[in-house]
């Protein structure tokens, strides 16, 4: 496998894994926008978009409005 393919994440397990945060927190964060496409009821990412999506979302001044108990 490639470098670039490597950096595809396919199922929630991945992503969470790449994320190091449970399933609840990933659902959390879908839901203010990190950057997937559901495909035949399989999620994917790019690791890079993910990265990109944290570094904008943990800027200086940047926050969103409710996270959940566990990232407190």
């Amino acid at each position: 496998m490639g470098k670039a393919a490597e950096k595809i994440l396919i199922g929630k397990k991945a992503i969470c894994e790449h994320l190091c945060i449970s399933e609840p927190t990933l659902n959390f964060f879908i839901s203010i926008g990190l950057p997937h496409k559901v495909i035949n009821n399989r999620l994917y990412a790019h690791a890079d978009n993910i990265d990109t999506f944290f570094r904008v979302i943990t800027g200086p001044g940047k926050r969103p409005k409710q996270l959940p108990p566990e990232v407190q």
